[in-house]
């Protein structure tokens, strides 16, 4: 499926609409909407229907037309991705005092063993984005014996900061859904900001029919709130997805098209971005 009717159809989940409803909507002939949905690409009907749903057309209609290729930005050199079979995580290090926090690695990871060997690192914080995230007992005992130190497992829910050499990280609580309390991490001190925030990009999985519109508005506002008011320039980097930034997300993340046109990044080609 086409990553443009994803989106039509996550929105469509989230508000809660049938076919039928979103086709009255958006005054769109329900032959015309499933054709669509189909991945049979009408730019006018796409506009009907991507303006029912609240969504932005323009930005839509580059992705139907393979025209973003999306965000190529490079971690910085202290930052290193992980990926693992059910989530991507990240080991971020100082590198003057060459401590070093593992998000979102709960396990063993040869990756993370390796790069800790080669990089001379000692273990410090093991972050999570979501608290139900296990930890594995025995590799929490490897990263505590390889740090001659015990290694701070931060899973509370309240804001926080934590000094990691020269570098500040600070835990936002963001949300709790189904039990679940979500954070994201921003870093300061390295040459740009950084933000590790796990699957906050994502629409919430579909629920009970009653509970969609409330779920998918609470998540519209909260990536407004918490990811939205951090500078255009901040690097985001998910655990699912291709890295990006805020600016970047405004500019082109259709759920989002308020703020399309005020992004800093709206009018910027990619070799613009990344000379």
């Amino acid at each position: 499926m086409p990553t443009w009717v994803k989106i039509l159809e996550r929105a469509q989940i989230g508000l809660g609409w049938t076919d039928e409803g979103l086709a009255k909507r958006s005054q769109t002939p329900l032959r015309q909407l499933r054709e669509l949905k189909a991945g049979i690409l009408d730019p006018g009907v796409l506009r009907s229907v991507a303006a029912a749903l609240h969504l932005g057309a323009d930005a839509l209609l580059s992705i139907a037309r393979e025209r973003e290729s999306g965000s190529t930005f490079s971690m910085p050199a202290t930052v290193r991705s992980m990926e693992s079979e059910s989530r991507r995580g990240y080991v971020l290090w100082d590198s003057a005092s060459r401590l070093a926090s593992l998000i979102d690695i709960g396990g063993e990871c040869p990756q993370v063993v390796r790069l800790l060997e080669q990089e001379f690192l000692v273990p410090h914080y093991l972050f999570f984005t979501e608290s139900s995230q296990p930890i594995d007992p025995g590799w929490m005992r490897f990263l505590e014996d390889r740090s001659a130190l015990p290694v701070r497992s931060e899973v509370g829910e309240e804001d926080g900061s934590f000094p990691l050499g020269t570098l500040q990280m600070y835990r936002r609580s963001v949300a709790s859904r189904d039990g679940v309390s979500r954070r994201l991490y921003l870093v300061r001190g390295l040459d740009l900001p950084v933000a590790f925030i796990g699957r906050f990009l994502l629409p919430p999985d579909a629920q009970g029919e009653e509970e969609r519109p409330l779920l998918y508005e609470g998540w519209l506002e909260e990536v407004r709130s918490h990811i939205f008011t951090l500078n255009d320039e901040t690097l985001l980097c998910p655990s699912e997805g291709p890295m990006t930034t805020v600016g970047f997300e405004k500019a082109h993340n259709p759920f989002f098209p308020e703020f399309e046109h005020f992004s800093s990044f709206a009018n910027l080609t990619e070799e613009d971005r990344n000379p």
